[in-house]
């Protein structure tokens, strides 16, 4: 997989097309692709350094209550979920939430860090918490899964189509994959790109702020919806919002501004995050 951008090639991890340098941060490159519009960053191959401050991220993930709520109210009218996988389920506060909403409801989730995954299994008492990265994890599980939750997981990894073929195969038939991730034609990243633009790449900070080191790929719908054909899906609901302040790190006044502009925008109809729920293609669905 060295081919992919995010790993050192020139193809989009998205839909594999043939991507192009856009912006030079030094320290890492972020390319564009000319079919999915998706962007994508080598920053991980090139151990950039990040803002990004786990503890400000993880002591506030409570704070994203009103989204699991919303997505209980868009899960209605389908059959009460038997088994649950969440992947990058951090300390374990969304399998307490769906324990909590589904009386004997099998849990399952996967976590990277094992400090992290050590509070999951303290908050989640007989649920099962995966140590390891998600692609190695998924590839010894058998599922089915009824419902599979990746919040805020599939901008961090680099090969998003392979990961979306291991969680379509675990899910159960009629079951969901829901994903919220970045959208990168949000007003910040659109920002960030024009001030970098404009400078002649002399102002980066703006775009290192909206394309941070830690995320490695920045989705648009059609590139979602490329990659949920390739896995034999289909979007079946999309929605939008933005991120909590409490979850944002920087300077105060840095976040106060970014926090409004994102109500702005969550209240025009658009948001920093797409959500969108992933379900298995009908036979004889060709659409792409």
């Amino acid at each position: 997989m060295d081919r992919l951008a995010t790993r050192g090639g020139r193809e989009c991890p998205v839909c594999g097309r043939a991507v192009a340098e856009a912006v030079d941060l030094g320290d890492y490159q972020l390319f564009r692709c000319p079919q999915c519009r998706c962007w994508s960053s080598n920053a991980l191959l090139r151990d950039a350094a990040t803002s990004f401050a786990p503890s400000d991220y993880f002591e506030h993930a409570d704070a994203d209550r009103d989204k699991w709520e919303t997505l209980l109210a868009r899960l209605r009218g389908r059959p009460a979920p038997r088994r649950v996988l969440d992947v990058g389920c951090g300390t374990g506060v969304f399998l307490e939430f769906m324990g909590r909403a589904f009386e004997g409801l099998h849990r399952e989730g996967v976590e990277l860090d094992p400090a992290r995954a050590a509070q999951a299994r303290d908050r989640n008492a007989g649920a099962s918490i995966h140590v390891g990265d998600a692609w190695e994890v998924l590839r010894g599980l058998s599922g089915p899964f009824d419902v599979v939750t990746l919040w805020d997981v599939f901008e961090h990894v680099t090969a998003p189509r392979e990961l979306l073929a291991e969680l379509a195969r675990v899910l159960a038939p009629g079951g969901v994959i829901y994903i919220q991730t970045i959208h990168e034609r949000s007003l910040l990243p659109l920002v960030g790109r024009l001030a970098f633009a404009l400078s002649g790449g002399w102002l980066r900070y703006p775009v290192r702020r909206t394309h941070d080191a830690h995320h490695l790929v920045f989705f648009t719908t059609e590139g979602l919806r490329r990659l949920a054909a390739g896995a034999g899906l289909r979007i079946c609901d999309t929605w939008y919002d933005r991120l909590a302040r409490q979850r944002m790190d920087g300077h105060p006044v840095v976040t106060a501004l970014a926090s409004l502009a994102l109500r702005v925008e969550n209240a025009l109809g658009g948001g920093l995050f797409v959500n969108v729920l992933l379900e298995p293609r009908p036979p004889g669905d060709a659409s792409r």
